[in-house]
């Protein structure tokens, strides 16, 4: 079984046969759900047949052609604050993750539907698992059971272990990783961080992460099941809201730190920060927060659970989103050209506004770190200075400028691994070999060795020919001394 991740660009469009599709989805992130919906909700309006394990369904009945099995209830046991995990670094963040997902995993194998899907009597046939891929490494032993290739999708750009697995050219010399939070152009000291965090990844995924998925993996596959790593490796607004934005002559700011991130746990310091700023503002600010009440809240704040975000983002009034850096935000702010003001947390979104930044298009500032005053005067220069806007629009014409549509790319290749039953030829060759071959330290070590070889060669030769140089010399020198010696006598 070849499991991989298909990242081509493709120029031709084929149809394929309605196929029956698996997808696993158990990752309780609104905002990482949407990303998979979009993908398996076009695949069935196209003929495709799909049972999708998903914490967020949608329950639309006009897709006759897809069952979603409801998995919500994990969010009742995955609560975690970024805000206090984020002040002890990364690594613990990281941690905590390895944790959350050993349970994630367990929970989705040891699930009804799922159990009754593997049971050696099962007579469930698919032609393709998509599969959500962030360090949940036993799921993959879904497409050995079921015997059917998998597509990995992973809702954040590609960490260093992504390319790792699937053997793609990594260098740690120019390609900074997504937790280190700095673009390309890495001095020395980001050049040494950036090796350390690669390998750290590394040896954490080793040590941390595959053997708790082992564990899972034998629990729920058996013995006879290949080893985890083998697998890994081959692999329109509410009407109350608009009259509100609409009214909004001076124009509104939409916040929001995302679906993960939650406002209501803000450490009460920065939350007033927040509030003192924004009540000196000329504009609306439109909060997604996830409590009814908010203390001290100003007139010019509205608060709500849940919002629209792309219709909001969408509204001609909006002047400036404030938001916590994540992948499919950063994605919907360039679709509508909005300028940004980012607080980063945790995971890629230091990546993403650093990327945002380089492009003239926002700024970047700590949450906990930041006075109100610098985020005051942030707010007003994104918003006075139209260069932001302006660069925002360029950005999104530079991303726009392709010659396919990207839905349509991301179909024919999901159709393209189903009719080529995994499509082997994508994999890459490296996974095959020994880590050794891939750095080519096989044929460094043979350099070196001729290398040394020639040197000592070199070396020898001088050595004889001094040497032989020298007996000639001394042979003439004493043949000299004993004619001057005969002359004097």
């Amino acid at each position: 079984m070849l499991l991989k991740l298909v990242l081509i660009v493709p120029i031709l469009w084929i149809v394929a046969d309605a196929a029956r599709i698996l997808g696993v989805f158990p990752y309780p992130s609104y905002s990482h759900q949407i990303i998979f919906r979009s993908l398996t909700t076009e695949l069935a309006r196209r003929g495709h047949e799909l049972m999708i394990f998903t914490t967020d369904p949608i329950n639309d009945s006009t897709l006759q052609n897809y069952t979603e099995i409801d998995l919500h209830y994990y969010y009742d046991s995955y609560a975690v604050n970024f805000y206090s995990k984020h002040t002890f670094g990364i690594w613990t963040v990281l941690s905590e993750v390895y944790k959350t997902n050993n349970k994630l995993t367990d929970w989705t194998l040891s699930h009804p539907v799922m159990q009754r899907l593997l049971s050696p009597n099962s007579t469930e046939k698919f032609d393709l698992i998509i599969m959500q891929s962030l360090y949940l490494d036993a799921l993959y032993g879904i497409s050995f059971r079921l015997d059917a290739p998998l597509i990995a999708i992973t809702p954040n750009p590609p960490l260093a272990i992504h390319h790792y697995k699937l053997g793609n050219p990594m260098s740690a010399a120019y390609a900074p990783d997504l937790f280190l939070g700095v673009d390309g152009n890495m001095n020395m000291w980001q050049r040494f961080l950036n090796m350390y965090y690669y390998l750290r990844q590394f040896i954490e995924y080793e040590i941390m992460v595959i053997p708790s998925q082992e564990k899972i993996s034998r629990k729920y596959f058996g013995d006879s099941m290949p080893p985890v790593h083998q697998f890994s490796s081959k692999i329109s607004l509410l009407l109350d809201l608009e009259n509100i934005l609409n009214d909004a002559k001076e124009g509104f700011i939409y916040f929001s730190l995302g679906s993960n991130v939650k406002s209501n746990q803000l450490p009460a310091e920065t939350r007033n920060m927040l509030l003192r700023t924004f009540a000196e503002l000329p504009y609306k600010v439109l909060w997604k927060f996830e409590s009814d009440y908010l203390p001290d809240k100003p007139d010019n704040v509205i608060i709500r659970k849940w919002l629209p975000q792309e219709a909001i983002l969408a509204h001609p009034n909006i002047r400036l989103f404030i938001y916590q850096g994540g992948l499919q935000s950063t994605g919907e702010a360039i679709e509508h050209a909005v300028p940004v003001i980012s607080f980063p947390v945790y995971c890629d979104q230091m990546l993403n506004i650093k990327r945002l930044q380089s492009y003239g298009t926002g700024k970047m500032l700590q949450l906990t770190e930041v006075s109100g005053k610098t985020l005051k005067e942030t707010i007003f220069e994104i918003i006075t200075n139209s260069s932001y806007k302006e660069n925002m629009r360029k950005l999104r014409y530079l991303l726009q400028d392709l010659p396919y549509n990207p839905m349509d790319n991301a179909i024919w290749w999901v159709e393209h691994v189903i009719r080529h039953k995994g499509a082997p030829h994508l994999r890459n060759k490296s996974r095959d070999m020994p880590w050794y071959q891939v750095e080519l330290l096989d044929i460094m070590a043979i350099i070196i060795v001729i290398a040394i070889l020639a040197i000592r060669i070199i070396i020898a030769v001088k050595r004889y020919v001094f040497f032989k140089m020298s007996k000639q010399l001394m042979l003439k020198i004493k043949t000299k001394l004993i004619n001057n010696v005969k002359k004097q006598q």
